[in-house]
This record gives C-alpha cells, sequence and structure tokens, in this order.
C-alpha cells in the first residue's frame, strides 16, 4: 500500500513538475513574444515624429490661419519648456521622479495610505514613464498583456532614455484640454506663449490640468482651476522647487487666460477659405495624412486683405439690412498676374451657414455677363464708336413673343457700343448678342472658364445664365491680363514633416483673346466706372474697370471689378432667391461692398495704369479715353406697353 502511494505521490510530482516547465516555457516565450513586439511601440514612444500631428495652414504673409488634426500638437525640446512648468509636472504628478526607477514603490505604499485615510482614491502611484507609455500606447483596453507590455515599456525606456528624454516626451504628449497635447499647445492654448515663457502661476494652472482636463478647464471651471493650481503651487513649494516668497508670490498673481490670435483669425476671418484647403488636402492626400501627418500648408492668402474683405461684407450686409436676417454675400480677390486667391468671403456668417457662395453658388450674373459680349464682337471686328439699335422689337420663338425692356423704360434708337455697355442698355445688347450670333458668345464665356451649360437663347444678354462668382472673377482677370486666363491657385506649396516639399503650384496662364481686344475691352469696362452705372467707384481715384449686375426681380446683385494688379468680384442674395429689396441693383447693393475692400486693399498700392500694349492705333487710344457719344441728337422713342419684362433691369 506505502510503494501504491509513494508511486502515486512521485507521479503527480513528475506531472507537476512537467507542467511547471511547460508553464515556465511557455510564460518565457509569451514574455519573449511580448518583449519582442514591443519593438515598434517602444520606436512609436520615444519619436516625437511618429506622433499625430496637425496639419498647420499658413496665409501667403506668413501667419497660421487653419490647424486640422484630430490633435493639436507643437513639440519642442526640453530646453524649450520653462522650468518652473518643469517643475510644476513634477510637483504635480511625479516629485521623486528623478530618484525612481520606472516603478516608485515608495509613491505607490504612500499614495495607497493616503488613499486609505481619506477613503477614496485621492493620489496615484504612476510614475512618469508609466503614464508617458500610457499616454503613447495603442490601446485602452485593460488587458494582463498590455500591463505587461507597460510594465516591459516603462523599464526599457529608464534603460534607454535618460530621466530628461523622458520627461520631454511626456511633456510633449500629455492632454492639457482644449484641445492641446503637449505643453507647447497647451500654453498657446490658454495663454497666447510659448512653453519657455510660461511663469510659475501659469504653470502651476497647466499641471493641475493632467489629472482631469475637463474638471480643471479655466474657462469652464475657473472656481475649481484656481482649487487645483494653489495645490500645484503648495506641492512645489513643499518639495523645494519654489521658494517661500516665490510661492507668496505666485498664490497672489493674477491668471489672465488669452486665447491664441492665429486661431481665432482662422475661425472667424477665413473659415471658407480654410474650409476650402481642408477639403482639396483630404480629396489629394485623405484623412489620416491630413489630420495626422503634421503638413505645412502655404496659401495665396493675404491676411491683411482678408480683413479688409470680412470687414467688406460684414459692413455691407448691415447696411443694407439693419439686422441680419439670412442675406449672404459673396466675394472672391484674385492677383490676375498669377491667378493667386488674396482673399474670399464665401457667405455672412460662417457659423450659422458653411456652404462657401464664392466657389459653390450658381447664380445668375446679370448685367456683369455683357462684358462677354461685347469681347465676342471686338473678336469679331467691332469697335467702341460702332452703332447698334436700341428700339422696340419682338422676338418670337415657340409661339411666345418676347418684347426686351431697357431699366429707365426708355429706347435711345441707335447708340455706340460704347454708350450700350457703359451705360447697360439692355436691348442694344440684345441686338449686339443676335447679330454676333448665340453660339459664339457660348463658346467665349466657356474659353473664359465658365464650366455650366448655358442657354442657347438671347435671354443670356440679361444674364440668364447660372454662374459660380469665382468663374466670373477668373474671366474677368482674362479682361486685366488683356487675354490671358489665369487658373485659380489657393495652395502654392506642401511641406511634409520631414521638410520635403510634396506639392508646388505654379501660376498657369493661357492666352483665350487677342491682347489688342482685351485692352479695348478694358477701356470701355474703364468708362463704365467713369461715367456709367459704376461711378460710385471714382472715389477710390485710380484707374479701375468693371461691372455693375441686377437680375430679374432684384434677386443678384454684383459688382467685379479690377485694378491693374488686383480683380474682385462681389455678389448680394438670398440663397432663396427673394427679393434683396426693390431696385436693389448691382451699383446699391453689391458695389459699396467692392469700392469698401478695393479702397483699403490699393491704399497703400502706388497708383497703376493699365499698360498700352503694343498695335493699338492713335484712334482706338482717343476713342476709349473720351466720354461715350450720347445719343441726344436721335429721337428718343417713349416706353411700350408691352409689360411681360417691366422688371428686365441692367
Amino acid at each position: 500500500m506505502k510503494k501504491l502511494f509513494r508511486a502515486i505521490f512521485r507521479f503527480f510530482l513528475y506531472l507537476f513538475s512537467i507542467i511547471v516547465v511547460v508553464g515556465v516555457i511557455v510564460g518565457a516565450v509569451y514574455i519573449g513574444s511580448l518583449y519582442v513586439s514591443i519593438r515598434g511601440d517602444f520606436n512609436r514612444i520615444v519619436s516625437v515624429k511618429m506622433l499625430p500631428l496637425p496639419t498647420e495652414v499658413y496665409s501667403a504673409d506668413g501667419k497660421l490661419i487653419a490647424k486640422f488634426g484630430l490633435q493639436n500638437r507643437i513639440p519642442v525640446k526640453l530646453q524649450q519648456i520653462s522650468p518652473w512648468m518643469r517643475y510644476a509636472i513634477l510637483a504635480a504628478e511625479d516629485a521623486r521622479f528623478y530618484e525612481h526607477g520606472a516603478i516608485d514603490l515608495v509613491g505607490i505604499l504612500r499614495a495607497l495610505a493616503v488613499d486609505i485615510i481619506k477613503g477614496r482614491v485621492v493620489q496615484g502611484g504612476s510614475t512618469i514613464t508609466q503614464q508617458l507609455v500610457k499616454n503613447i500606447y495603442l490601446t485602452p483596453s485593460r488587458t494582463i498583456s498590455r500591463k505587461i507590455k507597460e510594465i516591459m515599456l516603462a523599464y526599457r525606456l529608464e534603460k534607454e532614455l535618460s530621466k530628461d528624454q523622458i520627461l520631454q516626451l511626456y511633456l510633449n504628449t500629455v492632454y492639457f484640454g482644449e484641445g492641446a497635447w503637449g505643453v507647447e499647445a497647451a500654453a498657446k492654448t490658454y495663454f497666447n506663449t510659448d512653453a519657455s515663457k510660461l511663469t510659475i502661476t501659469q504653470s502651476a494652472l497647466l499641471a493641475g490640468l493632467v489629472a482631469a482636463p475637463s474638471r480643471y478647464n479655466p474657462y469652464k471651471h475657473p472656481k475649481l482651476a484656481r482649487i487645483r493650481t494653489v495645490y500645484v503651487l503648495k506641492r512645489m513649494y513643499e518639495n523645494h522647487f519654489i521658494s517661500l516668497a516665490q510661492f507668496k508670490r505666485a498664490m497672489n498673481a493674477k491668471i489672465i487666460l488669452k486665447k491664441p490670435t492665429a486661431n481665432l483669425f482662422g475661425l472667424i476671418i477665413a473659415p471658407y477659405f480654410t474650409d476650402y484647403i481642408r477639403s482639396w488636402l483630404i480629396k489629394r492626400f485623405g484623412e489620416e495624412v491630413v489630420y495626422k501627418s503634421g503638413l505645412k500648408v502655404y496659401t495665396t492668402l493675404d491676411s491683411k486683405l482678408q480683413r479688409f474683405a470680412f470687414i467688406a461684407v460684414k459692413s455691407g450686409i448691415l447696411s443694407i439690412k439693419k439686422k441680419y436676417d439670412g442675406l449672404q454675400a459673396a466675394l472672391v480677390a484674385m492677383d490676375p498676374k498669377t491667378g493667386f486667391i488674396k482673399a474670399l468671403v464665401g457667405g455672412f456668417d460662417y457659423s450659422q451657414s458653411q456652404f462657401n457662395r464664392a466657389l459653390q453658388a450658381l447664380r445668375q450674373p446679370g448685367s456683369s455677363f455683357k462684358p462677354i459680349i461685347y469681347l465676342t464682337a471686338l473678336t469679331e471686328g467691332y469697335l467702341p464708336d460702332d452703332t447698334i439699335a436700341d428700339q422696340p422689337v419682338v422676338f418670337r420663338f415657340n409661339g411666345r413673343e418676347w418684347r426686351p425692356q431697357n431699366y429707365e423704360r426708355v429706347f435711345h434708337g441707335t447708340v455706340t457700343l460704347m454708350y450700350a455697355l457703359v451705360h447697360s442698355v439692355n436691348v442694344a445688347t440684345i441686338n449686339l448678342l443676335n447679330s454676333v450670333g448665340i453660339g459664339n458668345v457660348i463658346r467665349m464665356a466657356h474659353q473664359l472658364g465658365i464650366k455650366e451649360k448655358i442657354p442657347h437663347n438671347l435671354s443670356i444678354a440679361l444674364g440668364s445664365l447660372s454662374v459660380k462668382p469665382i468663374e466670373m472673377v477668373r474671366a474677368y482677370a482674362a479682361f486685366d491680363n488683356y487675354g490671358l486666363l489665369p487658373k485659380p491657385i489657393f495652395i502654392t506649396k506642401i511641406v511634409d514633416k520631414y521638410g520635403h516639399v510634396i506639392y508646388k503650384a505654379k501660376p498657369e496662364l493661357k492666352r483665350v483673346f487677342d491682347t489688342i481686344d482685351g485692352y479695348i475691352l478694358t477701356g470701355m469696362l474703364r468708362n463704365v466706372i467713369l461715367y456709367g452705372t459704376g461711378r460710385a467707384a471714382r472715389v477710390i481715384k485710380r484707374p479701375l474697370a468693371g461691372k455693375t449686375g441686377t437680375t430679374n426681380n432684384y434677386r443678384d446683385a454684383w459688382f467685379i471689378g479690377y485694378s491693374p494688379s488686383l480683380v474682385c468680384g462681389v455678389w448680394v442674395g438670398y440663397d432663396d432667391n427673394r427679393i434683396i429689396f426693390r431696385g436693389a441693383t448691382g451699383a446699391r447693393a453689391a458695389l459699396p461692398i467692392w469700392i469698401k475692400f478695393m479702397s483699403n486693399a490699393l491704399a497703400s498700392k502706388p497708383i497703376e495704369t493699365f499698360p498700352i500694349p503694343k498695335g493699338v492705333s492713335s484712334d482706338i487710344i482717343q476713342m476709349l479715353s473720351r466720354p461715350p457719344k450720347n445719343p441726344q441728337d436721335l429721337e428718343t422713342i417713349q416706353p411700350t406697353i408691352q409689360q411681360l419684362y417691366e422688371n428686365a433691369v441692367n
């Protein structure tokens, strides 16, 4: 019996030994596999460049106007961080950081004792090294394998990196609330300063946020934030990071929060522009790259001109409607020589509507389309002093009659092309369109960059087609360039986080009509401002050219004009096509906005004149330099009783 018992005992002992050995081997293999698997995780932690970095967008004059990213982070070196910030974070999170290893057993026991005495969790025992691993680790799941990996990574970090290197990584990765990851982003988010300039009190506030960024948010919970700041200051004094005098001064210091002006500018002044940039980037590179790869995007936007545009649209709309009631406006300003978009406003208030009317809205251009008809006539050999009939006319099509009217309900008999364009004479323009051919005008419009389908009928003389403001501005840029059509450019260069240029734009100009025809058309449009519907712009006292536009029943108001170096188009209207107000012509609703913008935009620039190209005869120069011939010697024909188009306007 004893032999049997001994045999059974030996068997189970042998079996247990095998299980233990196998367990140890399996455990060793498992631990070994985990150790091998953390190599990539280790590299991810020690390299700040591996962290998600937002895309930064800059204006042409070097101002940060937007950030796109899941994490707002600006990596800095430890030497670029205020020593007070370093002391504050140590005091708040791990005062013995430079004394212990990866795990602080003394700190764990002390925290446990405090928690027992208080009856709740008051202090944590995690070291900064452990927190660093948790902050960057792949998954928040609480598995045994992850915990083992965390311990391994913490020990490896302590073995291969110095304490300063670990602290630098920690300060660049910890979350401070308000979308700020890392101390540099936090310093800018809460105090609009650099991490190197943080004071003792500011540092204590930021360090206090780490434990619970939402709870201690000074913007939302100032009292709790103050309590937490005082706690950190006391810890700094108790651990001899600051003197008693410094502690007292810091306790009495007033905390002044200040949000960064760059982000404020991007949010309020140029949201439509930067929103387009974001969409363009995602379409080209994908969300992963845009939100995590730290691109630097350099745009064509001039922040000064953008501010002028923002103010012009806001004040212009409010001068029309004393209280904002949904009336919208769009403004696009372009450098005609490069196609660079210098300013863009897509609506009255981005927070209420993100629809970008400057780039997306399809609106009727009214008489602002007429220059394309006159340009087509010039290419067919017409001259400004050639005449066209302005008499009652009836057009019959599809069993219906159309009796177009002029805005003033007066016919002039016969007028010159110059007079008809300068004073936006509807019937004369319709007759000119009929003469040069609808198809030719449509082809010219498409050559000028208008992509929408244009109806093949005479009503396009009154701007009955639909266009986008950006397209009209581009067409007028070709007028300004005497026939060279620019490609609109929003981004000049994109640089990745390593400093490599991954995209660069070059201006593209395409000749679409003859130089001399462009000079003549510009001369005619100059007279629109000197003598015609755009004469209010004479207040700018510079050589300018442009054209008003008003649609049927006053639903759309336009003014598009240019100097030799800047083209600007303004549209005003309601999204639902309501009437702006009775009599809301382009001259009354859109031109004031254009004048306000262009006055400011050109104020600091020398006066420029439109150049005279080679081959222009003295007769043409003289023809363009005098007021349009007034048909006052011709018989004036009074309005007809035809009311079908009584609301047709210039």
